[in-house]
């Protein structure tokens, strides 16, 4: 009896160890096809947040508790960063007559995507009911301030309780021999379109028809570009990252310098200016971005140049 006891003993642990592992197992399986269950069960939401400067001037700003504030009417960009710094809220006044502009800092709204099913339900809220916009510090649309005054600026951070990330003084002034030449980078999306845009030969290009603004990182991606009809026939536009272009002041001209030439232009993607593609589709954008690495003359990102040359 003895002599058999160890095999015994030994078999029954290798079965019980078998046991135990299948049971674990079944219970790892099992919580492994939970999980596989779970994440079957979820659905990915992919949202868009870049849009044309014109799918958002107009949309509605509303207030948490729903009642309409008014609508955009313009947007406050800085062209050396690409950063959208305010939107131009017109509020008050009959059907929009008479209304007064109010600068919201953009950081102070929350963009809504609303219901693709319902007209107008894509929004901004911001949190401030009607009376209190009324006290606040507003212009009137053929009066607009110098929204590159750094001063005016402050003032409409202070009110709204904005606190900006710290940044080193721009210092937009140059001295050039006895003369001091100071330049502006901050402008109206309004003002910005038309802008001419050349290359570095100088030559015309054409001019800027339409911004493409990521809503989310306040920032504007693409300029785009109209040829006119010296390459297209004038009804095609071409996409160009912000980053592959200079803002540039010659004497009393400010325009845009796109580094990469005619021929080259020639063969960059573009698309119908009454069809215009996906704009926050990644493939899109990286087809645009690669594009223009290839091809810039150089590696930039939006700089300022201003000419030495005066007039006499």
């Amino acid at each position: 009896m003895r002599s058999n006891f160890k095999p015994l003993w030994a078999a029954f642990c290798v079965g019980a160890a078998l046991v135990a592992g299948g049971i674990c197992a079944g219970q790892d399986a099992a919580r492994n096809n939970n999980t596989q269950d779970r994440d079957a069960g979820q659905v990915k939401v992919a949202v868009s947040h870049t849009f044309r400067t014109s799918e958002i001037v107009g949309l509605y700003v509303r207030n948490k508790a729903g009642d309409n504030l008014g609508k955009i009417d313009d947007l406050v960009i800085d062209m050396k960063s690409g950063d959208v710094r305010y939107a131009a809220l017109a509020h008050g006044g009959v059907a929009g007559v008479g209304s007064k502009l109010f600068a919201i800092p953009w950081q102070s709204m929350t963009f809504v995507m609303g219901d693709p099913n319902k007209a107008n339900d894509r929004h901004f809220v911001f949190d401030m009911t009607n009376d209190q916009l009324d006290n606040s510090p507003g212009f009137d649309s053929s009066h607009w301030p110098n929204v590159a005054d750094p001063k005016w600026a402050a003032s409409i951070d202070k009110h709204y309780n904005v606190k900006r990330q710290e940044e080193p003084a721009a210092d937009n002034k140059e001295q050039s021999g006895r003369q001091t030449i100071a330049y502006e980078t901050v402008f109206r999306a309004s003002k910005i379109k038309g802008m001419d845009v050349r290359n570095d030969a100088n030559e015309n290009l054409g001019d800027v028809n339409e911004l493409v603004i990521d809503v989310k990182q306040a920032k504007v991606k693409y300029l785009a570009l109209s040829f006119g009809s010296v390459f297209t026939g004038g009804n095609k536009l071409f996409a160009v990252p912000l980053s592959a272009c200079t803002l540039k002041f010659d004497n009393n001209k400010t325009f845009m310098v796109l580094h990469v030439s005619q021929d080259a232009l020639k063969n960059a993607p573009g698309f119908d200016k009454n069809n215009w593609p996906n704009t926050a589709d990644p493939n899109w954008a990286k087809e645009i971005d690669s594009f223009y690495q290839r091809t810039a003359q150089r590696n930039t990102t939006t700089t300022i140049e201003r000419s030495t040359t005066t007039n006499k």
